[in-house]
């Protein structure tokens, strides 16, 4: 990406001319030495894994669930015999297993590169590349957390693998979903305008099909969000007396930070794409890390034998969202009437 020159005709600094050239060849730019980034997002749905991530290890598929989709029991009425079948044996078990899926990202260092910044560099390109790597990671994979491992089978498995039908992602943990109908979560594609009344049906639909457990929170994308929000503010009322101040700033604060629903709170991503929310059930939703690959960096390695007078190194992290119980959360995915 091409630096600007020095901005001529503005401010003190003469048109551009003989006498602007001259300056321009004998002083220096006086650079402030922060690099603003311009980019990127912040990344709530990560953030809240991170925080409740689980350690991984090594070993094929290293996330492996046991998990229950029958009885293994059956119960009977007796009378005053007592009596009562023989008790057959039922297979009810099944196992779910994860593989985990390796992020890198490699980071250059160019010999020539590191002679020209020794002495002279306002910002040093490496510890850019260093400070932006992990950015780029997380950005990545919080954008993978909202799609699909199905036209990708390196990627990590998202939200729309975990909280599917069986209609487009058929096997999920190497579990069928059309041979094990237990294993498979809800998609509601009705249209879905973003209101009290109609995302609180949804999360009592969710309860009703989960066994009467209820979803921690329900996100959506920023537009669907504020949609929703307009509903509240419809009913805010400001009521004043004399002498009454309305804060410390006597300011009125209009709206909410977060919104809650039936004690749900429903909360925003900038990653989660506009026409799409998820009801989630964080008791049956985590993501797994590997201990030995936990956003680690290799260190820099000579390219030397590659003729080149240049360094390399990986950033690397191993990671899997693992849903035990797909049941326990749904999918919306045709929410109109988004904001913006």
């Amino acid at each position: 990406m091409a630096s600007s020159s020095p901005v001529y005709g503005q401010g003190f600094v003469p048109a551009n001319n003989a006498i602007s050239q001259e300056l321009n060849a004998v002083t220096r730019r006086a650079f402030v030495p922060k690099m603003v980034v311009q980019i990127y997002q912040s990344a709530p749905l990560l953030s809240l894994m991170m925080r409740n991530a689980q350690r991984a290890r090594g070993g094929l598929s290293q996330v492996t669930v046991p998990v229950q989709g029958n009885p293994f029991v059956q119960f009977g009425w007796t009378g005053y015999s007592g009596a009562f079948p023989t008790p057959p044996v039922v297979p009810g078990s099944n196992v779910a297993s994860w593989n985990l899926s390796i992020g890198t990202v490699p980071i250059p260092l160019y010999g020539m590169e590191s002679l020209l910044q020794a002495t002279e560099a306002v910002i040093p390109l490496v510890k850019a590349r260093m400070n932006d790597a992990k950015t780029v990671f997380i950005q990545s994979v919080s954008g993978a957390l909202y799609g699909s491992a199905g036209a990708n089978a390196l990627q990590i498995n998202g939200l729309l693998d975990v909280y599917d039908n069986g209609n487009t992602v058929a096997t999920y943990g190497g579990i069928n979903r059309s041979t094990y109908s237990y294993w498979q979560s809800t998609v509601n594609a009705s249209a879905i305008t973003p209101g009290r009344s109609t995302i609180l049906t949804q999360i009592m639909h969710l309860q009703s099909l989960a066994g009467g457990e209820a979803p921690d929170f329900v996100i959506m994308s920023l537009s669907d969000w504020t949609t929703l929000m307009e509903d509240f503010l419809s009913l805010e009322q400001f009521q004043t007396n004399p002498n009454m101040r309305y804060g410390n700033d006597d300011a009125v604060n209009a709206g909410f930070r977060a919104v809650m629903l039936g004690n749900t709170p429903i909360l925003c991503d900038p990653f989660c794409p506009k026409g799409t929310a998820f009801l989630i059930n964080s008791r049956y939703l985590a993501l797994y890390i590997s201990e030995d690959a936990n956003f680690a960096f290799s260190g820099f390695y000579s390219m030397i034998p590659n003729m080149q007078m240049a360094s390399v190194g990986v950033l690397i992290a191993g990671m899997a969202l693992v849903g035990t119980k797909p049941v326990s959360g749904m999918q919306l995915s045709n929410v109109t009437g988004g904001a913006f």
